[in-house]
């Protein structure tokens, strides 16, 4: 890493933090911890002070947190007003407060940017390290250079390589300001000059381009993805309906004590066994007969919940890795399947699950009935045996559920025999993998997996279900990318910024901090990871867009204004660099029901077709072809250019070549944008302006650089 050490470094700067609670007279306080967006809801204990007040003090980045205080075992409903733990709120602190997603509310509080530390007159402070990928990464066949320094710290910078490359300002934040610099991948040594705010002249390097440098993989930038939950896409052919019952759950575990699993027709209303042992049809001929709606859409990449042989409608519980689940059909189909998407331009990934199987997969079944004897017994983590499948407290699960036995990923077997699947089905003709629970196994395993598929099929695209801003993960020997639901939706939940937060609008989702949330990423992630970005906002995980927007519930006819809400947010999301995905009835404008995280889940509600709303779905097929056309919506370029009030901004594609502004509105009223120098032509309507531009209140334009 190069500093020079006549400043500071300000990226890793950190806040420290105190929170303080109160309680209100009368109330017995035993504990009291504090959960947040930063510690990913982890229980921080605080402490009780001699006044009687509960207290704790942390370092944390610069930026927007929410938190709530556990106290005496139990969550506050709403941080800004809770009768039982203090009023008017429970922290007297807290800057407001926001939706948690559970009915209640999250405190929120701005983590500021420390002080400007003391510097020696004419100090600065620039952090740049070529062995970071976040400094250094190929896309779109051009090296990506890029460094950080304290915002309004320099005026220019130029790299100095056979001739010297101009920097340009790509990201503003709180923590401060990215410039970076595409130049052609043959660069070998650099030096990185500098003019700072004093006019003062800075050399920095000589540096190295490492000789592996972490590459997108090429053919994801641009892509419109969909997500299909094959049990409730459609079903294609009713023949092999009840092949969901030979291999139920219910089979194999002998904890069950419900009724047993059913089959249901494809309009009735969701059952007590909605999520789980309630089936209806879908298949992979549902798949097949559907795909000129797809391609109509303009997708061009499929995400494929799981596919193959398991105990549930979900799928997260396989019983055979190579094998298609008879409820969906064949291998054959599925080959059949792939090879007609490829016919039509779509790349197609696989859900995989190599955290956990089923109860009845082979491996567990051996261990059920040979304990100790069987040359499985290390693949899961057995407390005792004997023991009665479906018992949690005899052997780890995912989430202690005895339904899912966890595997040992640290386990050499373990990892041949996965790697061996994951090889199966990249032969078999699949595009990439996303990876599920990526961050519960083990890293030893990823690295290997992902260095073995990359030999095989180097362009194989790699992505880990992981909510949250972990770069960690994306340094070249793990992911691709992750599940970004940081862009779509702030992180894990009961986050509700991102995309989703500024689509829904109110104070405390104002263009300059959404914005500065979307800057946060693409300057901790590296280039190449925005390039080929797995962005989404929803998703079989998360309630319904629509209905998070304010749409209603599962048979709610939705509110001009929900409706203009998700045309808001979409637009948003197919603007960003790297694929546009969306969750399979987003764009019939489809709503679901909003509770207790995870929901009840009836965002998995069959597809009811003949409900498909005209009005949203070409709204989505405009978004797609805008997609594909606009040249700029392949680069992986995004940078920051307008935050304030109600009005969000920021420009795509390479300065020269070919630029779009993207223009976003979440207020009730219109509102004028100034535009950067130069003609833009609207990209729907065709006209042409300059200086300014009207945006209409929850309305948004693409504005493609003319001149």
């Amino acid at each position: 890493m190069w500093l020079l050490l006549l400043g500071f470094s300000w990226a890793q700067q950190r806040v420290p933090v105190t929170f303080t609670y109160d309680p209100p007279y009368g109330l017995e306080v035993r504990s009291v911890s504090l959960r947040g967006s930063f510690n990913n809801w982890a229980e921080l204990p605080m402490q009780k002070t001699e006044d009687g007040v509960w207290q704790v003090t942390v370092e944390l980045p610069p930026g927007p947190i929410q938190y709530k205080f556990f106290i005496n075992g139990q969550w506050p409903r709403d941080m800004c007003e809770d009768e039982t733990f203090g009023t008017p709120q429970v922290d007297a602190e807290a800057e407001g407060c926001t939706d948690d997603g559970q009915g209640g509310k999250n405190a929120l509080r701005e983590v500021g940017r420390v002080a400007d530390a003391p510097t020696e007159a004419g100090g600065l402070a620039l952090e740049h390290d070529p062995s970071q990928p976040r400094f250094v990464s190929e896309a779109a066949g051009r090296l990506s250079v890029r460094f950080q320094v304290p915002a309004g710290s320099i005026r220019s910078a130029v790299l100095r390589a056979d001739r010297d490359y101009p920097f340009a300002l790509q990201l503003t934040t709180l923590e401060g300001e990215t410039w970076r610099v595409a130049l052609p991948p043959a660069l070998r040594q650099y030096r990185i000059g500098v003019v700072d705010k004093d006019g003062q002249e800075h050399t920095f390097g000589p540096f190295e381009v490492p000789a592996r440098v972490f590459r997108a993989v090429g053919w994801v930038a641009g892509r419109v993805g969909y997500q299909i939950f094959p049990e409730r896409f459609w079903n294609g052919d009713p023949r092999n309906d009840r092949r969901a019952l030979e291999a139920t759950q219910a089979r194999f575990d002998q904890t069950w004590s419900g009724k047993p699993p059913y089959l249901s027709r494809w309009s009735d209303p969701p059952g007590d066994y909605h999520c789980c042992q309630q089936y209806y049809g879908g298949d992979l001929a549902g798949v097949l007969e559907r795909l000129p709606h797809l391609r109509a859409l303009g997708v061009n990449l499929i995400y494929f919940n799981p596919l193959f042989d398991s105990g549930s409608a979900h799928g997260y519980d396989t019983h055979d890795y190579v094998r298609v689940s008879p409820k969906f059909g064949d291998n054959a189909l599925l080959k059949r399947l792939l090879a007609e998407a490829r016919r039509q331009g779509i790349r197609v990934i696989f859900d995989f699950v190599p955290n956990h199987t089923g109860l009845g997969h082979w491996a567990f079944q051996d261990v059920v009935k040979k304990g100790r004897e069987s040359r499985y017994w290390d693949w899961y983590f057995i407390r005792r045996w004997p023991f009665t499948p479906g018992d949690g407290r005899a052997y780890l699960g995912w989430a202690d559920l005895g339904s899912l036995p966890k595997l040992n990923t640290a386990n050499p077997e373990v990892q041949d025999y996965l790697i061996r699947v994951s090889r199966f089905w990249l032969n078999f003709g699949f595009d990439g993998i996303r990876v599920d629970v990526a961050n519960e196994i083990s890293t030893e395993f990823v690295q290997r997996w992902r260095a073995e598929l990359k030999a095989l099929k180097p362009e194989a695209y790699l992505v880990g279900e992981v909510w949250d801003l972990r770069p960690q993960y994306l340094q070249g020997d793990q992911f691709d990318s992750l599940m970004n639901y940081t862009l779509g939706r702030g992180g894990s939940p009961p986050a509700m910024g991102g995309i989703l937060g500024f689509a829904r609008g109110g104070p405390l989702q104002s263009g300059a901090r959404v914005l500065g949330e979307l800057a946060r990423v693409y300057a901790t992630y590296p280039e190449a990871v925005a390039a080929m970005g797995f962005n989404l906002i929803g998703s079989h995980d998360t309630p319904r867009v629509l209905t998070e927007l304010g749409g209603g519930g599962l048979r709610d006819t939705p509110s001009p204004e929900a409706l203009a809400r998700l045309r808001l947010a979409s637009a948003m999301l197919y603007a960003l660099p790297g694929a546009s995905v969306i969750f399979q009835g987003e764009e019939c404008g489809f709503t679901g029901e909003r509770g207790v995280w995870p929901i009840n889940e009836l965002y998995r509600y069959p597809l009811q077709w003949d409900r498909c709303r005209a009005d949203v779905l070409e709204h989505y097929r405009l978004l797609g072809r805008l997609k594909s056309q606009i040249k700029a919506f392949q680069s992986p370029l995004f940078r920051t250019y307008l935050g304030e009030g109600t009005r969000l901004a920021f420009l795509r594609g390479e300065p020269g070549v070919g630029e779009v502004l993207a223009a976003f509105n979440n207020g009730l009223e219109a509102a004028p944008l100034p535009l950067p120098p130069g003609q833009w032509r609207d990209a729907v309507e065709g006209r042409v302006y300059q200086e300014q531009v009207l945006l209409a209140g929850l309305g948004w334009r693409y504005l493609e650089r003319v001149r």
